[in-house]
């Protein structure tokens, strides 16, 4: 049969959007941008480094262990000064090996002399080694050996200890006075910590995947707690800080003692320290609260006792790190957690600074080994971090500047991401576009209720009844929020449990980059209050259903205020207490939830579908009301009460086959 086109013609701010393809450059493969490209075919200097470790005293006397590596010749140090490179991390710098020797990097062991070989492959750390950067690794206070009660994330003390090492490292001999600081997740979190205490000698960073704004991402979204990650990180920190270990003689396997302490004397006592604070429960005592009221952001247990100090959530620290003036390179991906976070950061730094996104989760692990996509990652954080610094701590005037300021991947295959140039974020020739929902049946899956989600709403409307199961997870084994490596996930089960809304497939491929949002009109025949969890997923042409993008609202959450930072206009929940607590309660009566979802980048092919998936609760994930009798609800379309999804799309409207 015959196939014909329907193209979008989207109303957007009162005005008809035309569908002419936009001004939108070519996109590039990796080597044709130049990622990743830097210094590739110089050799490296070294394929040794010397590791010592030592216990350097922060302010107050509280003693932080701290190991630092430098480029080495025939088993000696090598002559100079050397810039330094500073991984400050909450997870342990490293771990003791039988014959005496340590391991920071699986691919290069220290010997039990600190000697360690570079191999000719070497990424990240130990390529900068290889280039004549000296590398230093220090525990923060209350965990790994250094001294202290663990404490809880984001405690100001961490920034003005960071202050202290800084400060250290640019005192040392083997030092030539510059330091950078890198890494991912809690150690991205910390720069900016240390940044905005201003030390002298911090010249640059290199920020991987780091929260902005937790209680609008990270710990919660739309006023809905993430119980399932924090409550897995808390209990591995306080596995890494051996808190609930019976240390008494037996030696201790999973950190390093400094050289100084060969019997574990001192890392005993600082274990001993680190039992003084931490509560990896600590969060759970707030759970009822969580499940009544939701995250309310004048009332966060977990930041209550910092936000004083501006350190918990960081973009109150946005202020005092354009102070700072320290250049920031960001790294971001589409999979990652904190996917819509590291766009806020460019958006409100100041400084001298870069944006590079892919198609990257927030770890490694995973059941997908041999991934091209941490193969490219890999190689342009490495390689681009190293051009940053070249930059910041060396002088070289290379082209770290001239470059374009954002570059981002979208993901058209697992094997193939398409590589894009920018001036600035949102990019040129991103348009909005919304998709309606509609009753009009999809035929495309066994759901509550199979709508449509179409070009134009529908001229009448109706509602879309609604039983929420509370059976409904995006699983608890391969989520993002288990920080795995899992692209994209079955959504199968929960489409059938849920409400769907399907286009017709598409026509040609469709690229959407960036945040997309959706605005629901809702009601309710018996519940006061209820969780509601958008899914945007890709249908393939075999009726499998995966994930692309998540977003979460409580209906008691839905006033809308001004965020406290740039969000590029996106709606963003106040959380206060008092709005929570005037929000009329649900009711036939329909009412408007508009709320953001996480950013991605992906091609969405042609014959594929796009889908939005309405669900009660994310088990296993999130702390939702169970609320007996289960609600039910009505999602109202068409007419003056037509919900929609909006999307961020690069070039062309999408277009939609009809047989």
């Amino acid at each position: 049969m015959k196939l014909s086109t329907i193209s979008l013609l989207v109303l957007f701010a009162g005005c008809v959007v035309s569908t002419a393809m936009a001004d939108v450059p070519a996109p590039r493969t990796l080597a044709e941008t130049g990622l990743g490209q830097y210094r590739i075919d110089e050799p490296f200097r070294y394929n040794e480094a010397i590791r010592r470790s030592i216990y350097v005293p922060a302010r107050d006397g509280v003693r932080l262990a701290v190991d630092y590596y430098l480029p080495a010749v025939n088993g000696r140090v090598a002559r100079g000064k050397f810039p330094i490179l500073f991984e400050y991390t909450r997870y342990g710098r490293a771990v003791p090996r039988p014959d005496g020797g340590t391991v920071r990097w699986a691919d290069a062991p220290a010997d039990k002399n600190g000697v360690l070989k570079i191999p000719a492959s070497a990424s990240g750390p130990l390529m900068f080694l290889a280039y004549g950067y000296a590398v230093v690794v220090a525990d923060m206070r209350g965990a790994g050996a250094s001294f202290g009660p663990s404490y809880n994330e984001g405690d100001d003390v961490e920034g003005r200890d960071g202050f202290d090492l800084v400060e250290w490292m640019g005192r040392q001999r083997w030092s030539n006075g510059a330091v950078g600081m890198f890494g991912a997740s809690y150690l991205a979190e910390i720069q900016p910590r240390v940044a905005a205490e201003r030390p002298r000698a911090l010249k640059a960073m290199s920020m991987q995947v780091a929260f902005f704004d937790g209680p609008n991402s990270a710990y919660s979204m739309g006023g809905v707690y993430r119980a399932g990650w924090v409550g897995a990180w808390s209990a591995r920190v306080a596995d890494i800080d051996n808190r609930s270990t019976t240390i008494q003689q037996q030696r201790i396997t999973n950190i390093a003692e400094v050289d100084a302490d060969p019997d574990q004397t001192l890392l005993r006592q600082a274990i001993e320290e680190h039992r003084r604070g931490g509560n990896p429960d600590g969060y759970a005592v707030h759970l009822q609260e969580f499940e009544t009221l939701g995250v309310l952001r004048d009332r966060l247990p977990f930041i209550d006792h910092y936000q004083p100090q501006g350190q918990n959530n960081l973009h109150t620290l946005v202020d005092r790190v354009n102070r700072s003036g320290v250049p920031a390179l960001l790294f971001g991906g589409w999979h990652d957690i904190y996917s819509n976070d590291m766009l806020y950061w460019y958006a409100n730094l100041d400084v001298p600074k870069k944006l590079i996104y892919g198609p990257w989760a927030h770890g490694y692990l995973g059941p997908m080994p041999n991934d091209p996509r941490d193969a490219e990652r890999g190689l342009i954080v490495s390689r681009e971090t190293l051009r940053w610094f070249d930059r910041w701590l060396l002088g070289i005037r290379n082209d770290a500047e001239q470059r374009a300021p954002v570059h981002y991947g979208l993901q058209r295959t697992r094997e193939r991401t398409e590589w894009y140039d920018a001036q600035q974020w949102p990019p040129q020739g991103v348009v909005a576009r919304d998709l309606y929902l509609s009753a009009q049946p999809a035929r495309s899956v066994l759901s509550q209720n199979d709508g449509s989600l179409l070009p134009a709403p529908q001229s009448e409307s109706t509602r879309q009844p609604w039983t929420v199961d509370y059976t409904t997870t995006t699983g608890t084994v391969g989520t993002r929020w288990l920080l795995r490596k899992v692209y994209e996930i079955d959504m199968a089960s929960n489409d059938m449990k849920s409400l769907t809304f399907t286009t017709p497939p598409l026509a040609r491929d469709l690229q959407v980059v960036g945040v997309p949002t959706v605005k629901l009109w809702l009601s309710s025949e018996n519940a006061k209050d209820t969780d509601v969890y958008a899914y945007l997923s890709a249908v393939k042409e075999d009726g499998a259903s995966r994930l692309v993008a998540e977003g979460i609202l409580r209906a008691s959450h839905r006033k809308l205020g001004k965020a406290p930072y740039k969000n590029f206009d996106l709606p963003f929940p106040t959380s206060q207490s008092s709005d929570v607590i005037a929000a009329e309660p649900l009711s036939q009566t329909p009412v408007m939830l508009e709320f953001a979802m996480l950013a991605t980048g992906r091609v969405f092919h042609a014959g594929e579908q796009l889908r939005l998936t309405l669900s009660g609760a994310d088990r296993g994930n999130t702390v939702t009301m169970e609320q007996q009798p289960v609600p039910r609800l009505g999602i109202h379309v068409g007419g003056n009460l037509a919900s929609a999804l909006t999307l961020p799309v690069l070039g062309d409207a999408p277009q939609f086959t009809t047989r």
